[in-house]
Formats: structure tokens, C-alpha cells, sequence
């Protein structure tokens, strides 16, 4: 997803480093507020870059015009954002596709023991990154197996792709669904650029009004 509020490093516009900080960024009002213990004054008016991070990997940069300058706190006003080339392999991004998951259910016996069989029901994925998927639905018994299968179609993948994945977080419930995080174990080369290729566009829907 777009950060937010992320880790980040002002930069002047040649590319020299002024401070590592944390940016807070608003994408409604078009500014970004960058803070650390000591932050260098900077000339108002004059333009500057914020580079925002996830874990390690800079994923957007940020310009914008110098609104405010104090030790502590420096405002960008009228940003533009731009998508760093690899952050898709990063960001996370939200969505609302319909899935099947195939799933334990336990099944009552009358003369013998309840037994886990599986079936395929519907889900509804929310966010996917190309480590994790998060999703959508009705109660899903972690406490029998920990490991499921989604199937994914359109727009994310060519054609109808099955995908193993585990257990990263138990439910929280959400009226009748409950919500699942859950970690992708494996994929093919190719499902891996389809994804990867979702995402980035995902993530550039987010900031198309701060090109």
C-alpha cells in the first residue's frame, strides 16, 4: 500500500543526503512532513526530495516545494510522486477479487469419528504482496491445518492460477467473515511477473494525481 507514514530520507534535489527521519505523507492534501531529532533548515521555496522505505528498499521518491523549516519538522507542499523501479517487490497492495480457497471443515460421524475433509469456498482477497496474501472469509479451522490452497484468476494472473499458502495470522472476526493473513510458499516464474506486475500497477492507481 501507499506508506503513509514511513521511514524516509531527505535528499536535496542533486542527491545529497540532509537527514534520515520519518515521513508522513498526505495524498488528499498534496503535502509531506518529514521529522527527526535534528533536521537542517532548509530555504523556503526551494525544492527538496523525500525517498520513502520499506525495510531497507526505497520504494517512492517524493519532491515537493519547501513550506516549512524548523530543527525538528520539514514541510513539502505540491508534491509529486514517482514509483521507484522494484518497490512492486516490496509494497503491498489493496484490492477486492474474488477467490476460491480450498479448506478444512470438520465432518460429524454418526457411528464414527468426526473426520477433516475439504472443500473450495469463496473468499475475498484484499491486499497481496508478492510474500502474502490477506483475505476474507468465513471461518477457516486453523487449529486442524495451518496450510491452504487459493485459486486466483483475472486480473492478477493470465489464467486461473492455484497457489499454496500458509497460515501468518489467525482470524479477526468481521461480521459473518473473518479476516486471514497468510504467507505465498511457492510460485512459478511466471506467476511471479504477473503479480509483481499487479502490484506495480496497484500501487501507481495510488499516486496517478501526484505525477
Amino acid at each position: 500500500m501507499f506508506p503513509s507514514n514511513c521511514k524516509a530520507v531527505l535528499k536535496t534535489m542533486d542527491d545529497n543526503i540532509v537527514e534520515y527521519g520519518q515521513a508522513n505523507i498526505s495524498l488528499k492534501e498534496k503535502f509531506v512532513e518529514f521529522s527527526s531529532q535534528f533536521v537542517p533548515l532548509l530555504k523556503i521555496d526551494t525544492e527538496a526530495k523525500i525517498i520513502c522505505l520499506e525495510g531497507n528498499a526505497s520504494t517512492h521518491i517524493i519532491t515537493g516545494r519547501v513550506f516549512l523549516s524548523s530543527k525538528n519538522l520539514l514541510r513539502l507542499v505540491d508534491i509529486k510522486c514517482m514509483l521507484i523501479p522494484g518497490a512492486e517487490n516490496h509494497l503491498e497492495t489493496p484490492t477486492f477479487l474474488r477467490a476460491k480457497i480450498y479448506k478444512p471443515i470438520v465432518k460429524k460421524g454418526i457411528f464414527s469419528k468426526n473426520k477433516i475433509v475439504h472443500k473450495w469456498d469463496d473468499c475475498t482477497v484484499i491486499s497481496v504482496s508478492m510474500h502474502q496474501i490477506v483475505l476474507r472469509a468465513s471461518r477457516i479451522m486453523c487449529e486442524y491445518e495451518d496450510q491452504l490452497k487459493i485459486k486466483i484468476g483475472s486480473p492478477v494472473f493470465s489464467k486461473e492460477t492455484e497457489i499454496s499458502l500458509q497460515l501468518a495470522q489467525n482470524g479477526l472476526m468481521f461480521g459473518k467473515n473473518s479476516k486471514y493473513i497468510y504467507r505465498i510458499m511457492k510460485m512459478k516464474e511466471k506467476e511471479q511477473a504477473e503479480l509483481a506486475e499487479y502490484i506495480k500497477l496497484g500501487s501507481m492507481e495510488l499516486i496517478k494525481y501526484l505525477h
